[in-house]
């Protein structure tokens, strides 16, 4: 065997073996991203499941739109200093709810979370927020402008499109559905005509 024949085998075995470190690489790349989507996601989790974001979350739902309409509410929302220890409360409780979305939208817009996945999920939750808080926010906005909750706003415009893109659902195609007998839903009309 010529030396020039040994050296270009010899070189051509360099590149095997540069070319499937490379393809390795990649291979373990690709798995700690999703890794880390995985990471995210339960992160995103946890904090939605934490007694801060589900008293925030109540209270955005089902108390704000009365305490909306009370003027000296609306006042302390813009006056950090007027806030009484109440106010400064259930203000807090908004900006947990507030802030979880921004930060979900920044994730999102990052690609540190996987869209289908969290819209799958969250989707409904983050829209009905906005919508609770879109008064709240047109009032921050007032002194600090655009760019307060822009993520949130963000995430709700892309919440909204995934909606539009599975109307009902998000159910794999071609796979058989349970059979799911509503049988009490005449009795729950009534109850509810009856209310």
């Amino acid at each position: 065997m010529s030396l020039e024949l040994f050296n270009t085998l010899a070189t051509f075995g360099t590149f095997l073996v540069i070319a499937a470190t490379a393809v390795a690489a990649l291979f373990q790349l690709r798995h700690m991203r999703s890794a880390n989507l995985i990471e995210a996601y339960n992160e995103v989790q946890v904090m939605f499941q934490s007694d801060a974001f589900r008293e925030g979350q109540h209270f955005v739902l089902t108390e704000l739109p009365q305490r909306w309409r009370d003027p000296a509410f609306r006042y302390q929302l813009i006056n950090p200093t007027a806030r009484t220890a109440e106010g400064q409360t259930l203000i807090g409780k908004m900006n947990v709810v507030g802030n979880f979305w921004e930060q979900c939208g920044l994730l999102v817009k990052l690609g540190l979370l996987d869209r289908n996945m969290i819209f799958d999920t969250y989707w409904g939750n983050a829209v009905s927020a906005w919508e609770r808080l879109l008064p709240v926010t047109a009032a921050f906005r007032r002194s600090s402008g655009d760019a307060l909750w822009e993520n949130f706003e963000y995430f709700v415009v892309l919440a909204k499109d995934w909606e539009a893109a599975h109307p009902n659902g998000n159910y794999p195609r071609g796979v058989r559905r349970i059979p799911v007998p509503d049988e009490l839903r005449e009795a729950d009309e009534q109850y509810a005509a009856s209310l």
